[in-house]
């Protein structure tokens, strides 16, 4: 923004402060104790720089944070501070959003596929209320599917279905450190099973699910037989293992697999499009993203047919849980995250279209920090 006080002078032909610009060093969000150094640029009325000779006077509206002469803001409790830097009649402001990372907090995760596995690509993060979109990272993604946590390590795993890797990132910065796993076919879902190995879904090759050890380590081919396209994953109370398989949108399946891995045959074949999601609900019933036709499916224990839980969603892809039952579906089709009740009853676009130039919502993580 800026902010244009003329300060002409018939006697002064040398250029004149029109607007000033202010940058900081850190961005726009400081963490309490933290500081970063506010700079200034100047600018005439036909928009070229300036020369600042004068001095810049800083202010700051409230007690949230403090500045010095030097332009250096430093966070004192959360909150926002309005901070003013004035050279003579010309003025600019800059908030600065003040928190404090150490508090418990609740954070939604959005992985971005772009235009369906052309870029733009980024990781989105939203707070608890589904605003204030940050980008978490857009840095070495090329069709991201699913982001897991491992909060103890201080990692973020992210799967890369172009590339066939999964990256490591700094869970608190987001920058990529290294690869944890190459040459997958086009890995899809991840999720630690109930041996606490890593599984990952392929959505190319041979199909079969993988198994990885927490440090990377690849360990095996779990089943014994390959899933197409596969991108669901979840496991019964009994510990046996689905799998779904989109098959290009036209009549997927979900497949079960016991223990072993040994295959147990179809669970699921009818009712279905496009499945992408699947996850087991308390009372034993299997619930369905169907991409291709904008509903949730809901299966009983056996595999039967038992209703259309929702319906009227557009391309649903990335489920995720509050700790209360209600959820959060990614509504593809308009660039939105969808809120339900633990009744399946629709809430609101929690995320709205769009916000943060999201454009095709692929994995939803809600990740509860320091709690």
């Amino acid at each position: 923004m800026f902010i244009c006080l003329s300060c002409n002078s018939s006697n002064d032909t040398s250029p004149l402060l029109s607007t000033i610009k202010i940058e900081s060093s850190s961005g726009d969000l400081l963490d309490i104790g933290e500081s970063t150094t506010l700079s200034v640029k100047g600018f005439d009325s036909a928009n070229n720089l300036v020369d600042i000779t004068q001095t810049i006077v800083w202010t700051v509206n409230n007690s949230n944070a403090q500045i010095n002469p030097d332009g250096v803001v430093t966070g004192l409790s959360v909150g926002t501070s309005n901070v003013k830097a004035s050279i003579g009649n010309v003025e600019n402001t800059i908030d600065i959003n003040i928190w404090d990372s150490s508090a418990p907090r609740t954070e939604i995760y959005v992985s971005d596929a772009g235009n369906v596995g052309n870029p733009p690509y980024q990781i989105l993060k939203f707070d608890e209320n589904g605003e204030n979109p940050k980008i978490f990272t857009n840095q070495n993604l090329n069709w991201p599917q699913d982001i897991l946590f491992m909060e103890g390590d201080e990692i973020a795993l992210i799967s890369n279905l172009n590339s066939g890797s999964i990256g490591r990132y700094n869970i608190n910065t987001g920058d990529y450190i290294n690869d944890f796993a190459l040459g997958i076919g086009g890995p899809t879902r991840m999720k630690i099973g109930p041996d606490d190995l890593l599984y990952v879904l392929q959505w190319r090759g041979n199909g079969k699910v993988l198994r990885y050890q927490l440090d990377g380590t690849f360990v095996d081919e779990f089943t014994s037989v390959g899933v197409t396209q596969s991108i669901g994953i979840d496991w019964d109370s009994n510990g046996n293992l689905y799998v779904s398989s989109y098959n290009n949108g036209s009549g997927g399946s979900v497949r079960k697999f016991d223990t072993s891995g040994n295959d147990l045959g179809l669970f699921a074949n009818t009712n279905l499009n496009g499945p992408t999601n699947i996850w087991f609900t308390s009372e034993g019933n299997l619930m369905v993203n169907d991409w291709s036709t904008g509903r949730i499916v809901k299966f009983s224990a056996e595999g039967d047919f038992i209703e259309n839980a929702i319906t009227g969603l557009n391309r649903p892809e990335g489920v995720a849980f509050f700790s209360n039952g209600d959820f959060l579906i990614g509504n593809g089709g308009t660039s939105s995250i969808k809120k339900y009740n633990s009744e399946n009853g629709f809430v609101k676009d929690l995320i709205t279209r769009g916000s943060g130039s999201l454009l095709t919502p692929n994995a939803v993580v809600i990740r509860k920090v320091n709690h």
